[in-house]
């Protein structure tokens, strides 16, 4: 008889993979790649402009995500602490 374990075999919320903490944020730029790639061959309408729309998309994504994360930074670091205590 096989294990209930041998069939579920990895589970991604239960068991994180090993040695990624340290270095999810370099999986971003792979995502937003993938996604991009994905939308616009769908979205183009000649495959000849698909390269450079692809980049697009992702240059204009990965600078949606640092300007994020700088008005997340002004307001949490440089904010919060300007408010009343209590």
């Amino acid at each position: 008889m096989i294990d209930a374990t041998v069939t579920l075999g990895w589970t991604p919320f239960l068991h994180p993979m090993p040695g990624v903490q340290s270095h999810w944020l370099w999986l971003l730029p792979v995502l937003i790649f993938g996604l991009a790639m994905m939308y616009k061959a769908i979205r183009v309408e000649t495959l000849d402009r698909w390269p450079r729309e692809v980049a697009m998309m992702v240059g204009q994504v990965l600078l949606a995500f640092f300007g994020f994360a700088v008005g997340l930074y002004v307001v949490v670091q440089m904010l919060v602490p300007l408010l009343p205590a209590g």
